[in-house]
């Protein structure tokens, strides 16, 4: 069995795998410019689950390597008192043992005094640890008046031994961090009285607190107790709060990802698309924080290898995000095996397609019902719009699928960043999207920033872009979407292309997604159509000839499966013929001026160049023949030939589509290939190889790709 994944806080910024590093690096210099602090007070806020204690522990890794010897960093673990006496107890008991340590006779039993007066003045604790004596745990009987004035020598007042420590602490040349995570374990009355000691007789000179909690709980807690203080109560107490930034969905998602490789190892090619389909639809909305990678990496290692071997990786993985985060859901479909297995019976009439989910959703809040809606979907095709005919089932019983009654039972025996944007990035991005100099500006920014895994910020961005596209003013999308479209081919680069089982599409699949999003359901196709022909026209090459090519699949019957409603399309059927006009008009003057050669979709375009005149390859072909016949345009060939093909499913006719990109070998020339001369280029190319006059670098290209070609005739593959 898989071991357990190691669910505790992260020590060094070698183990983040967030982005948190850089924060909490920021925090640590934050703290190291406090000069003269009198019990300043730094909040570290986030919700459960969101990292807090990691983000203090790379905060303390940050300030050990900076090695300030004026800076002594110590931990008040409050969640291992109960009883407000007892913390109050405790915290004087952390904070003498800390001063004594550094100062020595300088305090002496400074603390101790201070605490006996407290404890003089009235009950409070009932079990906590002596102080004065410095033992550990000491169970005190009640009445701790008596046991006080027995302990403690008669001496000074309250306000004059905190005015000597004071006076003491004030000379020092050190200071003094007291770190108290964990906070959100207490009850309210224990919380509140930890920030009450802070503001009280925790305000001493040099001493400084970081205090870790969940802002909106601590509120509330507040809140009930004093209805009149509300968020007035902590802004009296810290003067400086931080929200602990959320990882980017991305880091989370390759988290994920290898958490199940790492569990149920590395896929088949072939199963690659639909896994990734369901990921993406059914596992990635649930996955939001670290703890919740945590908790399914844990899931997984028990589940998977009791039934490794009799299920559908997809199937399993989204089956145990249900079972996880949306139990009403999975509770809904074991009990419903007849509901959900096989195919629709094409000829009932009692089968209502509207009402068809309604059985599974009792359970599950509102504002989810389109997300189970589609892992429905991505689970039992008998609930997809569209019709499948029972030669299916012998497909799916081949990959041991959930839909098949055999299997469905196997699946429920064991039911037990790099850089983030900022809300702020985020938000200017939205309010300035009809800014074209300043979108331009921020998304080639991105194209030239590095992420710790080698890709841009590029694919960040247009995530963020897609995620909060809805945001975008309806009167600032023509803008916006022309910036987009003129940008395209200068951001999209060969290094954000993922690929395979942890790829997540490319540059431009992302704007695909994201001109959805910001289009569909805001806009009539109408609307739509009349936007994208307002800004065609000035869009870089390659999308403008992607896009046309998407919006002719939509019609023309060129897209397996294409959409049957036409609300799904991209344009209107009546707009295809000026659309198309619009990219044959950019290909030519590419053609033309040279530019279309060095283009890195350069066969792409050629393939959709002929496609757009019906398929007729005729003038094509005449670009093409004269361009063998100079050396330098040979080599551009040869290079473009050369490689591999990656393809996706659009979806449409009710089915969802694929999220990522399948990737297959193959040779990209054959002798029947149209838009080039298939035997002149190879003529032309043994010739420039035999008079060897090309640098050695063009003449490998050519070698390389004559080579392929060969294993290409031969029947061979790479």
């Amino acid at each position: 069995m898989a071991s357990y994944f190691n669910d505790s806080p992260i020590e060094t910024a070698e183990d983040d795998r967030y982005g948190m590093a850089g924060f909490a690096m920021s925090i640590a210099n934050s703290i190291l410019r406090i000069k003269n602090p009198v019990g300043t007070t730094i909040a570290l806020n986030g919700p459960w689950g969101s990292g807090k204690s990691s983000a203090v522990n790379l905060i303390r890794s940050a300030l050990r390597e900076q090695k300030d010897d004026g800076l002594v960093v110590t931990d008040f673990k409050c969640w291992w008192y109960r009883g407000e006496e007892a913390l109050a107890l405790a915290f004087l008991q952390n904070l003498n043992g800390v001063l004594r340590a550094s100062l020595g006779n300088k305090v002496k039993d400074l603390v101790p005094r201070l605490t006996q007066r407290l404890l003089q003045a009235g009950p409070v604790i009932g079990t906590a640890v002596s102080l004065a004596s410095g033992n550990a745990w000491a169970t005190l009987i009640p009445g701790v008046s008596k046991f006080a004035s027995i302990f403690f020598p008669d001496g000074e007042t309250v306000e004059k031994t905190f005015r000597k420590l004071a006076e003491i602490l004030e000379k020092e040349e050190r200071r003094f961090l007291v770190v108290i995570d964990d906070i959100d374990r207490l009850n309210p009355e224990e919380a509140i009285a930890i920030f009450r000691l802070v503001k009280s007789i925790g305000r001493l000179p040099n001493v400084m607190y970081l205090l870790v909690f969940d802002r909106e709980l601590a509120e509330k807690a507040v809140l009930g107790r004093h209805p009149s203080e509300g968020p007035h109560f902590l802004e009296k107490i810290i003067q400086a709060g931080f929200e602990l930034p959320a990882p980017l969905p991305t880091d989370l998602n390759n988290a994920v990802l290898t958490a199940i490789t790492d569990v149920c190892g590395e896929p088949v090619e072939a199963q690659v698309v639909r896994i990734m389909n369901v990921f993406y639809d059914v596992v990635a909305p649930h996955i939001t924080t670290p703890r919740h990678v945590a908790r399914f990496h844990n899931a997984i290692s028990v589940t998977w290898p009791a039934i490794a071997g009799e299920v559908s990786l997809a199937d399993f993985i989204a089956l145990e995000t249900l079972r996880l985060y949306e139990p009403g859901l999975f509770k809904a479909i074991r009990s419903n095996k007849s509901e959900v297995c096989g195919v629709r019976d094409r000829g009932s009439r009692n089968y209502d397609q509207q009402k068809r989910f309604d059985l599974f959703l009792d359970e599950v809040p509102e504002v989810r019902h389109e997300l189970a809606k589609t892992a429905l979907q991505r689970l039992f095709p008998k609930l997809e719009e569209m019709g499948y005919g029972y030669e299916w089932i012998a497909e799916w019983d081949a990959d041991r699928r959930v839909c098949v009654e055999a299997h469905f039972d196997t699946y429920f025996r064991l039911s037990l960043s790099d850089e983030a944007l900022s809300s702020k990035q985020i938000n200017e991005l939205v309010e300035r999207a009809d800014d074209a100099n300043f979108i331009k500006e921020q998304l080639r920014h991105a194209a030239k920033s590095e992420r710790r895994n080698g890709r841009s910020m590029v694919p960040v961005y247009l995530d963020e872009l897609r995620t909060h596209a809805k945001q975008i003013e309806k009167s600032k999308a023509e803008s916006f979407l022309r910036t987009l479209f003129e940008i395209h081919d200068e951001i999209d680069l060969e290094k954000d292309a993922d690929r395979g089982f942890n790829g997540m599409g490319n540059t431009s699949l992302r704007v695909h997604w994201l001109i959805r999003r910001l289009t569909r359901d805001r806009f009539t196709l109408n609307e739509r159509s009349d936007l994208y022909l307002a800004v065609l026209p000035s869009a870089a090459l390659g999308w403008l000839v992607d896009f046309v090519s998407s919006a002719r699949r939509d019609h023309l019957g060129e897209r397996q499966g294409g959409p049957t409603r036409e609300e799904d399309c991209l344009v209107t059927k009546e707009a295809i013929e000026p659309i198309t006009a619009i990219a044959l008009r950019a290909v030519r003057g590419a053609a033309g001026d040279g530019s279309l050669l060095q283009h890195p979709e350069l066969m792409y375009i050629l393939y959709r160049w002929r496609d757009f005149l019906d398929n007729d390859a005729k003038e094509v072909r005449a670009w093409t023949d004269e361009r063998i016949k100079e050396d330098s345009s040979l080599v551009a060939l040869a290079r473009e030939l050369t490689g591999k093909s990656y393809s996706f499913g659009m979806g449409g006719f009710g089915s969802l589509g694929d999220r990522v990109s399948k990737m297959t070998e193959v040779a990209h020339i054959g002798d029947d290939t149209d838009v080039i001369d298939p035997q002149a280029f190879r003529r032309a190319l043994e010739r420039v190889v035999e008079e060897a006059k090309l640098d050695p670098e063009s003449l490998k290209v050519i070698r390389v790709f004559l080579d392929a070609w060969d294993r290409k005739r031969s029947g061979e593959r790479d």
